[in-house]
């Protein structure tokens, strides 16, 4: 087992490939949107989805990030996202809404990913993808160095791997969601809450 991770991370240390690892406090981000409890996820199928929307403004952000890199390169690009069951369709409205310009995001990032971004692929279990199974093994050393649980994994020695995906990130540092962009993306204002939870 050793080996092979040691072998994968060779393989990302000289493909050529962008790297951007985002995470966000859930606990945090609750209070921020005005979550006291599991019981706030109940009712409507609106308020059952604000478990969803920590992904929301991390899939924004990327959205954002991938249409400039399209622009950069002057190219077109479509998203291979894993799929995850009750998640998807998510993910789909979040790319429809970053689309608009009265979404969340600035008129002209909404221009570019709408210009930029054709194409979205779910990509089940079963399809061979060496590109998603690689962002898999990224995702999943990520997660453990930013839960702080890596001495878990010193057995395969993964910490290895986390050296040389940070050192391949924009300055050497996981992207971590503020409150500002928490409070500004979905227009919940200082001790307000998430208009999901305005009704029953």
């Amino acid at each position: 087992m050793t080996t092979l991770v040691e072998t994968l991370a060779d393989f990302i240390n000289i493909i050529p490939i962008q790297i951007k690892v985002i995470s966000i406090n859930k606990i945090e981000f609750r209070k921020i949107l005005g979550i006291r409890s599991n019981n706030d996820f109940n009712g409507s199928q609106k308020r059952k989805e604000l478990k969803e929307f920590p992904y929301r403004i991390m899939a924004a952000k990327l959205f954002k990030w991938f249409a400039d890199y399209l622009h950069k390169t002057g190219n077109i690009g479509q998203i291979i996202a894993d799929a995850k069951k009750g998640s998807d369709d998510q993910l789909i409205k979040t790319l429809n809404l970053c689309k608009e310009n009265s979404g969340p995001l600035k008129p002209e990032d909404s221009k570019l990913i709408k210009e930029k971004c054709t194409a979205i692929c779910f990509a089940e279990k079963s399809f061979l993808s060496g590109g998603l199974e690689i962002t898999d093994f990224i995702s999943y050393t990520s997660f453990f160095h930013i839960r702080k649980r890596m001495y878990e994994m010193n057995f395969i020695k993964l910490s290895n791997v986390w050296h040389i995906i940070r050192n391949i990130l924009d300055d050497n540092k996981v992207i971590k969601i503020s409150e500002d962009e928490i409070r500004s993306f979905f227009a919940i204002k200082k001790d307000g809450v998430h208009k999901y939870l305005n009704s029953p």
